[in-house]
């Protein structure tokens, strides 16, 4: 969504990168990280748009649990995916403008029913697991506790993942896949759901699921060397016997003798044939002239196109 409505202010997106371009942080960059959009420093530049600010707001602030954080952790988690101009004044209006954080019960801000029903699909998955999570008790040292009326399985204050496969997808979905989160790496998305929730095994279902996020795989930076493709050796189409070949020495083998060494001479063109002479390791140029005279001149009598590997 970011960089739909980034689309639709290109000029400014233009007119933003060359008046940045002179300040201590990078330019404004064109599309080249996990996510298509112009960004600033590696965080998504936001347009003065403010339904998509209200939009973004409602996920760091309003949305994901723990709900309507301070400002200090608000602008924390704002500052590190996005950036747009006058970005610390506009959060601090808007966490100071919110009534549910203000404890005003005449106008509480509603969430979204995705949201809502999150905490609660937890809390009967929890019960349908109760029999696990009484095991895992006694090996995690999580515990039950009663919320407003609902028990909860807690490990210290993080809610407690029974293993259910439908419900931890969700959670990623949530904090992985939405456009707000912004397809974060392993190691960011762990931190984000470590810090709401807690299930056995968790470091290692996160990596699992980014491996196996197309968006992702498709999008990740390379971060190691390009392998240089295979080259193989042109011929003509009407090559002759042996008029195009190569030579090669396999050396340091079992001695026979002097020799302890084979030179291979292979036909390229015509034949695929192969020819191996034995040799010793030291030697020479002349040598090497000398054996492919004796045993592919003087039978072929064809100038010979040699190839050295």
């Amino acid at each position: 969504m970011v960089a739909i409505t980034q689309d639709q202010y290109l000029p400014l997106m233009e007119a933003w990168q060359k008046e940045h371009s002179t300040t201590t942080v990078s330019t404004l960059c064109p599309p080249y990280d996990e996510i298509r959009g112009w960004r600033k420093e590696g965080r998504l530049a936001v347009p003065p748009n403010l339904a998509l600010k209200r939009k973004i707001m409602f996920h760091i602030h309003d949305a994901v649990e723990p709900k309507h954080p301070n400002l200090s952790r608000t602008l924390h988690q704002t500052t590190r995916l996005y950036w747009w101009l006058d970005m610390k004044d506009w959060v601090t209006r808007y966490v100071e403008n919110c009534e549910q954080c203000h404890h005003n019960p005449t106008t509480v801000r509603t969430t979204t029913p995705t949201i809502t029903s999150l905490r609660s699909k937890i809390h009967e998955v929890q019960e349908q697991y109760h029999t696990t999570l009484e095991e895992w008790s006694s090996l995690h040292s999580i515990e039950e506790k009663t919320n407003k009326g609902q028990g909860n399985w807690l490990k210290e204050e993080y809610l407690v993942i029974p293993p259910d496969e439908v419900l931890r997808r969700e959670i990623l979905q949530l904090l992985h896949n939405t456009p707000t989160a912004g397809y974060p790496s392993q190691d960011e998305t762990f931190a984000q759901v470590s810090h709401l929730y807690w299930w056995s095994g968790m470091r290692m279902w996160i990596t699992d699921y980014i491996v196996g996020c197309a968006i992702c795989q498709q999008n990740k930076n390379i971060t190691h060397r390009t392998c240089t493709p295979l080259y193989r050796i042109s011929i003509s189409e009407n090559a002759l016997l042996f008029q195009q070949i190569a030579l090669d020495l396999i050396t340091r083998l079992p001695p026979n003798r002097p020799h302890n060494s084979v030179l291979t001479i292979v036909d390229h063109g015509c034949s695929r044939a192969a020819v191996f002479l034995p040799c010793a390791m030291t030697i020479t140029g002349p040598g090497v002239a000398q054996l492919y005279f004796d045993n592919v001149y003087r039978w072929f009598r064809l100038p010979s196109k040699v190839i050295s590997d």
